[in-house]
């Protein structure tokens, strides 16, 4: 109850921060939308994989910076296409990387995959639940040991603090 009590408020200051307002009413109307949005998302948002607590503020603290990642990322995967394109990398080894899911919830799962597939030359293929693992199409498979090292170091020091 303490929780639900303080994310509301957290809420509620977040929702005059963005109003730019110090009314009261505002607060109280913050504080409702809140509570609310705990009361019917707070089992999503409230427990990572292995049942702890991951705090709200931590999330929103974390947020910019996986969104940071996620664009460099990007940046990364299209100047990589790009010089494929133009024919200064060549395409010799393209194909299919199977990565472990790991301690990843379901909502985790589907960010990884998003994550990945925002970046140009990766594409999901599957989500193999029996097995336990993600597989990606990537247009460079030189080294799938270090695709797998690169995604798993990734989550580790992005994703997680914010979707775990």
């Amino acid at each position: 109850m303490r929780a639900v009590i303080g994310s509301a408020l957290g809420l509620g200051l977040l929702f005059m921060l963005t109003l730019a307002s110090i009314d009261p009413v505002d607060l109280a109307l913050g504080v409702t939308l809140g509570a609310v949005l705990v009361a019917l998302l707070g089992r999503r948002l409230r427990l990572a994989p292995d049942g702890v607590a991951v705090a709200p503020i931590q999330r929103a603290v974390w947020f910019p910076v996986f969104l940071g990642a996620v664009f460099a990322e990007i940046l990364v995967g299209t100047w990589d296409m790009a010089l494929r394109v133009v024919h200064l990398r060549d395409l010799k080894h393209p194909g299919v990387v199977r990565f472990p899911i790991g301690e990843r919830s379901e909502h985790g799962v589907a960010i990884s995959a998003l994550a990945t597939t925002l970046s140009p030359g990766s594409v999901l293929l599957e989500i193999d639940w029996e097995r336990r693992d993600l597989v990606f199409h990537f247009i460079d498979v030189s080294d799938p040991d270090r695709l797998r090292e690169r995604f798993e170091r990734f989550y580790d020091r992005y994703q997680r603090k914010v979707f775990p």
